[in-house]
C-alpha cells in the first residue's frame, strides 16, 4: 500500500513538473519571441506555432488536474484541438511568423499525435496501451536527437541549435507526459499541494529566465561579432578603395597636363609602371565618350579584359552615363568566375595642338581578390561576412564571389548577424551582411544552455517531489499522532491518551474527578444485530457525550463499551456531579436508529474523586471501576460514589480468588453427598453431590460465595471438571451397598463448552463409572440461553443412559413451556416452595399442579428442601416421588454417611 503511495506520487509530482515545464517554458520563450527589439533569426529559435502548441500541450496536461470539474472534463479537449491546429500551421509554413525557423516536420506531427491523445482522453484498456506505446516512441526519438545533438554538434530538427535542442526537449516533455497518463489507466495522477505547485512555478520560472538570460547573452555576443566583422569589411574596402582611386586621380590628372608631343610615350611609362608595380591591376581600357574602345593595356598581352565591359549588357547603359567624377562597376560573376573584377571608369581628356581633346574614360580593370589578399587574412571564423553587389550576387571578404550551392547553403543553414553598408565618395548604400557559417560553436553552447535548464527542472523536480513527499510524511504523522491518540472507531481519546493525561494532571491538580461509563447490556445487542450495528452505536454514543462533556473534561473510549471521563475542580460539587451524571444517562438513554432497528440503551457509571491516599493515577481508575461494577450490582443505568467499603470488598474477592486456584491446584477441595430419598419407602435411592470448600479447618467457604467469583474468573472449568471425576469415582464406590444414583449440578459455563459431552464420556472411561450410575442436575438458565443446542445436546447425554434432572423448577419464568420438549427424567421442585407448603395455599396449589403435569409427562418429581416431617407427610399425599432435604440427612463427606 505505501509503494503504491509513492510511486502515486512521485507519478502526480512528475505529471504537474512537466505540465508547468511546458506551459511556463512556452510562454517565456513566446513572450521573449514577441518582446525582443531586434527581431532578427538569430534571437528566435522555434516557431510561434511551436510555442503554441507546446503551450496548449503544458495547459492541456494541468486541466487534467483541474479542481474545477468541468474544465477537468472539457479543458484536455479544446487544448488538444488547439493543439493539432497549432502543428498543421507549422507544416503549412507557420503563418504566425515572419521568417522561417526551419523546424522539422517530424516535430509537428509528433505534437499533432499528442493534441489526438488528449482530444480522444481514451478509457480502454487497449487505447491506453497504445497511449503508452506512443509516449515511448516520442521519447526514444527525442533522446535519439539529443544523444545525436551532442555527439555531432548538428542541430538536425531546426535551423538554429537552441532551436533544435529545444524542439527535441519539449517532444521528451511530451512524451514522458503520455506515458506518465498510460501507466495507470484507471487513476489519472492527482493534483499536488497548491504551495508545491506554486514552488515548483517559480522554479521553473528562475530556470528558464537564467536560461533565456543565458541564450540572449550569447546571441547578442554573435551579433556584437558580426556587427565587428562587417565594419572590419567596410573600413578595408573603404582603405583599400579610396586608395586605389586616388592613385588612379592622380595619375588621370597627370595625363592632362602632359604635352602633347610626349603625351603617349609618358601615358605608357605611367600604365607600365603601375601594371609592374601594382600587382591588382589587370588591364587600362581606354573609351571614347560614346564607349568605343580606343586601345587597351594589359599586364598580359594574350589577356584582353574588354568583353568584361561589352559582354555584360547589364553595364552597358551606364557606359552612357558620364563618369562624374568616376564609376565603379561590377561584373557579373558568369564573365569573372575565378574572382571579382572591379571596373573604375573615370573621365579624361589630353592635350592637343589646338587644345584639349573630346572626353575619353580610362577603365582600370582590378582583381579584387589579389587587391583584399593583402589586407584581409585568411582565417577559420566561424562569422562570414559579405557584400551584396548588383544582381543579388554576393561577394565574400576575399572579394570571391560565393557559388550558387554556397548561396544555397547560406539560404538553408546560416544565421544572419549583422547588416550594413559600404558607404565611399564613390559609392552609397552597397550592403555588406554578416552570416554564421560555422555552427559548431553555436550548437555546444545551445548543449550547454539546455544542460543547465534540463538540470534546472530536475531540480524542481527533485525539491517538489521532496517538499510533495515531506507534506505527505507530516501529514501522515499527523494521522498516525491522531491514530495513536484517538480511538479509530469513534474518534475520542484511547486509554493511552487518556492514561497519560491522567499521570500529567494527577500529580499538578490533585483536584481530579474521573467518572468510569460502561453501557448496560451491549453484548447482546453485538451478539443479536451484528457488530456493525454496534459499532455504529458506540459512535452515535460518542457524538452524544462529547456533546454534553464539551470542554469540561477529557473524554475517551477506554475500551469495548467502556468510557471514562476525567474532570476536574469538582471535588465538593455534588449537585454538578449528579447534573453531569444525569445528563450522560439521558443521552445515553435515547433511542438509536440504526438501519432497520430501533435500539433503547442504558449505562453505569462509577465516579471516583482523588483524594490524598492515593499514590497512582491508576488507583484512581480502578476505584471509578469499582463503583461502576456496584452501580450494576444495584441493578444497572445507575450512578454510584466510591466509598472505601467497595474496596475492600473487591479486594476480598480478588483475595478469594488466588484462594480458589490455590485450593483447585491442591486439591483442598471435597464432595459432600446429601441423600435422597423415595416417598413411598423413605429408602435412599441415591445422593447429590455438592461442593464444599474447607479453607480453613473447620470453617467451610459458603458455595454462593465462591461458586459465582469461579463462574466470573473461568475457575469454574476446571472446578467442573474436578468434581466430575470425583464424583464418578464415588459412584463406583456407592454402588458396593447397592444401586445409587448420585447426582452432579451442571455448570453453565461449561455446559455450552462443545467438548462436555465428550469429556463425560472420557471421564467414565478413565473412572470405571456407568452412565447409568449418574443424574445430571441443571437450570432453567442453562435452557434460556441457547434452548436448541441445550436440547440436542440433552438428548445425547440421555442416549448414554444419563439420567437428567431439571432442578431448581419454578423459580424461572418459562419452565413449563419446556417440559413438552426437554429430554429429561425428573422435575426438582424448589425448596422455596416447600418450606411456604403448610401456610401459602398457592405453594400448595403450585406444587400440586408442578407435579400432575410432570407426571402425565413421565417425569419423576423430587422435592427438595424437606425439614419437617410435616412437610414430608405432605409432598408424598402429593404424588412427590422423592425428598431430600435436612429432615434426611444433611450433606457430609462420603465416609460420613
Amino acid at each position: 500500500m505505501q509503494l503504491a503511495l509513492v510511486d502515486h506520487q512521485v507519478r502526480a509530482v512528475l505529471h504537474t513538473i512537466v505540465a508547468l515545464a511546458l506551459t511556463i517554458a512556452g510562454i517565456a520563450i513566446l513572450v521573449y519571441r514577441l518582446g525582443e527589439p531586434t527581431q532578427q533569426l538569430i534571437y528566435h529559435s522555434v516557431s510561434s506555432s511551436l510555442l503554441v502548441s507546446v503551450i496548449a500541450t503544458g495547459a492541456a496536461l494541468l486541466a487534467y488536474v483541474s479542481r474545477i470539474q468541468r474544465w477537468h472534463s472539457v479543458g484536455p479537449r479544446l487544448l488538444g484541438a488547439l493543439v493539432i491546429a497549432a502543428s498543421v500551421d507549422g507544416i503549412l509554413g507557420s503563418y504566425l511568423d515572419s521568417f522561417d525557423t526551419r523546424i522539422h516536420s517530424a516535430i509537428y506531427l509528433g505534437f499533432i499525435g499528442v493534441g489526438a491523445w488528449l482530444v480522444a482522453r481514451p478509457k480502454s484498456t487497449v487505447l491506453m496501451r497504445l497511449q503508452l506505446a506512443y509516449g515511448v516512441v516520442l521519447v526514444i526519438a527525442a533522446l535519439v536527437l539529443l544523444l545525436l545533438h551532442y555527439a555531432l554538434d548538428e542541430p538536425f530538427v531546426a535551423r538554429h541549435p537552441t532551436g533544435s535542442l529545444i524542439a527535441c526537449i519539449v517532444l521528451l516533455l511530451a512524451g514522458v507526459a503520455l506515458i506518465n497518463l498510460g501507466v495507470d489507466s484507471n487513476r489519472v495522477p492527482r493534483a499536488v499541494a497548491p504551495m508545491t505547485t506554486a514552488i515548483a512555478s517559480v522554479g521553473l520560472v528562475a530556470v528558464l529566465v537564467v536560461s533565456v538570460a543565458m541564450f540572449h547573452s550569447e546571441m547578442s555576443g554573435l551579433r556584437a561579432q558580426g556587427q565587428q566583422a562587417a565594419d572590419s569589411l567596410n573600413a578595408n574596402r573603404r582603405l583599400a578603395g579610396i586608395a586605389t582611386i586616388t592613385m588612379l586621380e592622380r595619375m588621370a590628372n597627370r595625363w592632362q597636363s602632359y604635352p602633347f608631343e610626349k603625351h603617349d610615350a609618358l601615358m605608357r611609362e605611367d600604365i607600365a609602371g603601375l601594371l609592374q608595380d601594382v600587382e591588382f591591376i589587370e588591364s587600362f581600357i581606354l573609351l571614347t565618350s560614346a564607349g568605343q574602345p580606343v586601345w587597351e593595356i594589359a599586364e598580359s598581352e594574350n589577356v584582353s579584359y574588354q568583353h568584361l565591359i561589352f559582354a555584360d549588357k547589364t553595364l552597358q547603359p551606364r557606359l552612357q552615363e558620364f563618369p562624374e567624377p568616376l564609376q565603379l562597376l561590377v561584373p557579373a560573376p558568369e564573365y569573372t568566375q575565378e574572382g571579382a573584377m572591379l571596373l573604375i571608369r573615370q573621365p579624361v581628356r589630353f592635350q592637343e595642338a589646338d587644345g584639349y581633346s573630346p572626353w575619353y574614360s580610362l577603365v582600370t580593370v582590378i582583381d579584387v581578390p589579389t587587391m583584399l589578399a593583402a589586407q584581409v587574412a585568411q582565417t577559420d571564423s566561424p562569422i562570414m561576412t559579405y557584400t551584396e553587389v548588383s544582381y543579388a550576387y554576393l561577394m565574400n571578404k576575399y572579394g570571391e564571389w560565393v557559388t550558387t550551392d554556397e548561396l544555397e547553403r547560406i539560404r538553408e543553414q546560416a544565421i544572419f548577424l549583422h547588416g550594413d553598408a559600404l558607404n565611399t565618395p564613390y559609392s552609397a548604400g552597397t550592403p555588406i551582411v554578416a552570416y554564421l557559417i560555422d555552427l559548431s560553436d553555436m550548437q555546444a553552447m545551445a548543449n550547454l544552455q539546455v544542460l543547465v535548464a534540463i538540470a534546472g527542472i530536475g531540480l524542481v523536480m527533485l525539491v517538489s517531489l521532496t517538499i510533495e513527499r515531506n507534506r505527505t510524511l507530516m501529514s501522515q504523522g499527523r494521522q498516525l499522532k491522531f491514530q495513536a491518540e484517538h480511538d479509530a472507531l469513534t474518534g475520542l481519546f484511547n486509554r493511552t491518551t487518556i492514561e497519560r493525561h491522567l499521570n500529567e494532571r494527577f500529580n499538578q491538580s490533585r483536584q481530579l474527578t474521573v467518572m468510569f461509563i460502561d453501557l448496560d447490556g451491549f453484548t447482546l445487542i453485538n451478539d443479536s444485530l451484528g457488530l456493525q450495528v454496534g459499532d455504529r452505536l458506540l459512535q452515535l454514543l460518542s457524538q452524544r457525550l462529547e456533546n454534553v462533556v464539551g470542554g469540561r473534561a477529557q473524554l475517551a473510549r477506554f475500551g469495548g463499551d467502556e468510557f471514562l471521563l476525567v474532570a476536574e475542580h469538582l471535588h465538593h460539587d455534588t449537585d454538578a456531579v449528579n447534573a453531569l451524571t444525569q445528563r450522560i444517562l439521558s443521552a445515553v438513554a435515547q433511542p438509536y436508529r440504526i438501519m432497520q432497528h430501533k435500539i433503547y440503551l442504558t449505562a453505569s457509571i462509577g465516579v471516583a474523586h482523588q483524594t490524598n491516599d492515593q499514590y497512582a493515577p491508576l488507583e484512581l481508575v480502578q476505584r471509578a471501576d469499582m463503583a461502576m461494577h456496584q452501580a450494576k450490582r444495584l441493578g444497572h443505568n445507575h450512578v454510584q460514589v466510591y466509598q472505601d467499603s467497595m474496596s475492600f470488598q473487591f479486594k476480598s474477592s480478588a483475595a478469594m480468588r488466588s484462594s480458589l486456584q490455590e485450593a483447585i491446584e491442591k486439591q483442598q477441595l471435597r464432595l459432600h453427598y446429601q441423600p435422597i430419598v423415595r416417598c413411598n419407602d423413605l429408602q435412599v435411592v441415591g445422593y447429590e453431590a455438592l461442593l464444599r470448600w474447607e479453607r480453613e479447618p473447620g470453617k467451610f467457604v459458603s458455595p454462593s460465595e465462591f461458586i459465582p467469583l469461579a463462574e466470573m474468573t473461568g475457575q469454574i472449568i476446571p472446578l467442573s471438571e474436578w468434581v466430575f471425576r470425583q464424583a464418578f469415582m464415588d459412584a463406583v464406590e456407592f454402588q458396593k451397598e447397592g444401586p445409587r444414583k448420585i447426582s452432579v449440578n451442571l455448570s453453565t459455563l461449561h455446559f455450552n463448552r462443545s467438548e462436555f459431552a465428550d469429556h463425560l464420556e472420557q471421564t467414565l472411561v478413565e473412572t470405571g463409572c456407568k452412565p447409568e450410575w449418574i443424574e445430571l442436575e441443571l437450570t432453567e438458565s442453562i435452557l434460556m440461553e441457547n434452548t436448541d443446542y441445550a436440547i440436542a445436546v440433552l438428548k445425547r447425554l440421555r442416549e448414554q443412559k444419563f439420567s437428567i434432572a431439571l432442578d431448581d423448577f419454578g423459580t424461572g419464568f418459562s419452565s413449563l413451556s419446556y417440559l413438552k420438549r426437554l429430554p429429561m427424567d425428573k422435575v426438582k421442585i424448589d425448596r422455596s416452595f416447600i418450606q411456604g407448603i403448610r401456610t401459602h395455599k398457592s405453594d400448595r396449589v403450585l406444587v400440586s399442579s408442578v407435579i400432575k403435569i410432570a407426571q402425565s409427562l413421565d417425569f419423576a418429581v423430587v422435592a427438595e428442601g424437606v425439614e419437617t416431617p410435616q412437610q414430608a407427610e405432605f409432598v408424598t399425599e402429593l404424588g412427590c416421588n422423592y425428598m431430600q432435604g435436612y429432615y434426611f440427612g444433611r450433606p457430609v463427606a462420603k465416609e460420613d454417611l
